[in-house]
């Protein structure tokens, strides 16, 4: 396998957030320090937390003006396809992604030849949606016996008659990916990332990679996420992981703050369009940013509740990134960062920064989506990304919204101004709670 030496650059980047679509209605949000946390409808107001970032227009309504729009079907898809979808086609759009007429119309372009090997590789943290099939799956299966309950495996096959095939193809945890290849006429590697909030970051530099390996010249990357719906919420309770009910919604999600409860539910999606360079300098695409670098590490966890011992993943992941993008910490204009608002998680990352930047960290502005939307699972990344480049862009980064009393590990700007600023590289970094780490650098053009 030949690896290509031509720079991967990103042409397109789309976002579907509490905010609306496109990456530019998010940042606009950002800038003028709004949250979209809200308290949520009826029965999900009365499951911890009760409220959360959702996105209250449903994608349906808006993905029929965008690419590919005919071959979709909305009644195929659950909440982690809609914003694959949506954020997908945003991006094409963005991207200005010749796709070529599609039948029975004349008013698109001829398809275009530099942009035949395409894939698409698309992170979901899951792909579950109404919890009611699982309660009455379980309803039939489950035999309470002396000293708790089982599952009765001889009553499994009649049970599952209860789902329709259609049914488990929706939720199979490939379908966000599935309608993605379709929407964007994918021929090339089209792959899942499953399991953290990380997935989004490790798409697009796995993607990244599929470009210089020479495996294809265009690839849509990126991920979504939905933790408001009622099973994530439930689960994330059992555990003691949401937030505190009683918080006020827009102020509860607190990256790096002392008065952080736990996770704020949200959902959202973001996805990036990355070209060889040469090919995107073919069909004169607008260029973004050049991605120069991306890496990843795995730091298992050690403590009873799941947490690595400290940072040492995520600095290992991002001067992966730094070394290949060929920039020292000096160099850092912007970070992104997770900002779960779980003390604990946020402290290792907040050290993990500071041993990162040096004694630059007090300047280095630090971007947190969470307090804005709420935890958007492997989607966190990908809209960082997306923000990241807005302000690349514009020369204006949001300011730090709920982070007013921070805690002792972190070292970084507090302000709620929006800062003026010229931005040359980005460092867009994930750590998780499950030790799985990923970083990228975006290099101004």
């Amino acid at each position: 396998m030949s690896t290509s030496r031509d720079r991967v650059v990103i042409t397109g980047c789309g976002v579907l957030s509490p905010f609306g679509l496109g990456a530019q209605t998010l940042y606009e949000g950002m800038l003028a320090g709004e949250s979209k946390v809200e308290k949520l409808p009826e029965p999900r107001a009365s499951l911890r937390p009760g409220y959360g970032g959702e996105i209250t227009e449903r994608p349906a309504k808006v993905i029929r003006g965008l690419p590919a729009s005919r071959e979709m079907r909305p009644g195929t898809m659950t909440r982690y396809t809609f914003l694959s979808t949506a954020a997908l086609g945003d991006a094409m759009v963005n991207a200005e992604v010749p796709l070529g007429p599609e039948e029975g119309r004349k008013d698109q372009v001829a398809p275009w030849e530099g942009s035949k090997r395409r894939g698409a590789y698309i992170a979901s943290y899951t792909n579950s949606d109404k919890f009611d099939k699982y309660v009455r799956f379980a309803h039939h299966v489950i035999s309470r016996k002396p000293g708790g309950v089982a599952i009765d495996d001889s009553k499994v096959p009649a049970a599952i008659k209860k789902f329709t095939a259609f049914e488990f193809l929706k939720l199979m945890n490939n379908m966000p990916t599935a309608h993605a290849g379709i929407q964007g006429r994918c021929r090339g590697p089209v792959n899942t990332f499953l399991g953290t909030p990380a997935g989004g970051v490790q798409a697009i530099g796995r993607a990244f990679e599929a470009i210089r390996d020479d495996l294809a010249d265009v690839m849509y990357a990126g991920g979504v996420g939905s933790s408001v719906h009622d099973q994530m919420m439930m689960m994330r309770a059992t555990r003691h992981l949401n937030s505190d009910p009683d918080a006020e919604p827009a102020k509860a999600g607190r990256p790096f703050d002392k008065d952080a409860t736990g996770i704020v539910p949200g959902e959202g999606g973001g996805m990036l369009v990355l070209e060889r360079a040469s090919t995107a300098a073919e069909r004169g695409a607008p260029v973004l940013a050049e991605l120069a670098g991306y890496g990843d590490w795995f730091k298992a966890p050690t403590s009873n509740r799941g947490l690595p011992a400290g940072p040492e993943g995520m600095i290992r992941a991002a001067r992966k990134a730094m070394k290949m993008a060929g920039i020292e910490a000096s160099e850092i204009d912007l970070v992104t960062a997770l900002g779960e608002s779980d003390v604990e998680v946020d402290a290792i990352e907040a050290a993990g920064l500071a041993e990162l930047l040096g004694p630059r960290v007090g300047e280095v502005p630090v971007l947190c989506v969470t307090a804005h939307v709420g935890a958007v699972e492997a989607a966190i990344g990908p809209m960082a990304a997306s923000v990241a480049l807005m302000a690349m862009k514009h020369g204006k980064v949001p300011g730090d919204l709920n982070r007013e009393n921070p805690i002792p590990e972190y070292k970084g700007p507090t302000s709620p101004e929006p800062r003026t600023m010229a931005i040359r590289n980005t460092l867009i970094c994930v750590m998780t709670r499950e030790g799985v780490n990923a970083a990228l650098v975006l290099k101004a053009v």
